[in-house]
């Protein structure tokens, strides 16, 4: 697929229910992100958002969306964009939506469809299984994790053994690494917890949805302590970290604080500053985290 066939992209978190009520009366809706992800653009289009926002230190994510929208820019030789991109600023970081404030109201950019989320009376929580591609409510639009993921799935055995090494992949972004899955399991690395997909897959379901899952850091917190106790408990001698990305330059970092205060060993935070994929300094950090992880 080329990105120029793409017309309907996704570029902030929308709750995935609010995206399939539009993917019912019009064609679907891709992530931007994921799709560059897998078209391995990421490091072309981080280089063209910087030259244009005249800005080195920031967001990367920032940088990969300045650098796409200001190639559909219209030029001498371009004309409209025709692209259509959805956003819903309850989840989009700052930076986010002032780098979109960057483009909209141009003349022939790309069309800015904002997704309001209306809060809920309901004030329950959502339960946190663990995460498998083949339960209910399946992740659309998000090809290239989706299928990295099920990749590492199969690479294990449908049970966990005992002494298995796991990690936990925590992050409110989607991995802008493309081969961190595949390094992982290229080590014999099982992830039997991936954040940022069971996020998307809670957000098909409006009843089981809450925004405290994405946007509520403590709730998060407590809900990964669960789960690594959950885990403990039932699986004898399981052995797991606990892997934090998330993009550099940005509000994340406090995050990755909160977190690594309050979880402690077993920890690694990874943080992603650009370039598409690992570097050897990532890899070597991450091969000494599964060393140790025990």
């Amino acid at each position: 697929m080329q990105v120029k066939t793409l017309k309907k992209l996704i570029i902030s978190f929308v709750p995935a229910f609010l995206v399939n009520e539009l993917n019912r009366k019009e064609s679907a809706y891709r992530d931007l992100f994921d799709y560059l992800i897998e078209s391995d653009s990421c490091y072309k289009m981080e280089n063209k958002g910087e030259q244009f926002l005249q800005c080195a230190n920031i967001n990367p994510m920032v940088k990969i969306l300045a650098g796409f929208l200001s190639a559909e820019m219209p030029s001498e030789n371009k004309c409209d964009s025709g692209f259509n991109l959805l956003y819903s600023p309850k989840f989009a970081s700052r930076d986010i939506l002032a780098c979109l404030e960057n483009f909209m109201g141009e003349a022939g950019s790309p069309a800015f469809r904002k997704v309001d989320y209306a809060l809920s009376s309901r004030s329950g929580n959502a339960s946190s299984p663990l995460l498998k591609i083949d339960q209910p409510y399946p992740v659309r639009g998000y090809d290239c994790i989706v299928s990295a993921y099920e990749k590492n799935s199969r690479a294990a055995s449908a049970d966990f053994r005992s002494g298995e090494k796991c990690v936990i992949l925590i992050g409110s972004t989607p991995p802008l690494f493309k081969d961190l899955i595949e390094y992982l399991t290229s080590w014999n690395v099982r992830i039997i917890y991936f954040e940022y997909l069971d996020i998307l897959k809670k957000s098909n379901d409006k009843n089981i949805f809450t925004p405290d899952i994405f946007l509520n850091i403590t709730w998060r917190l407590n809900n990964i302590l669960d789960l690594a106790k959950k885990l403990s408990n039932e699986v004898r001698n399981l052995k797991f970290g606990i892997i934090h990305n998330f993009p550099k330059f940005s509000h994340y970092e406090m995050e990755d604080h909160f977190f690594y205060k309050n979880i402690g060993e077993k920890y690694l935070p990874l943080e992603y500053a650009g370039g598409g994929k690992l570097s050897e300094r990532d890899k070597i950090r991450l091969e000494s985290f599964i060393k140790i992880i025990n």
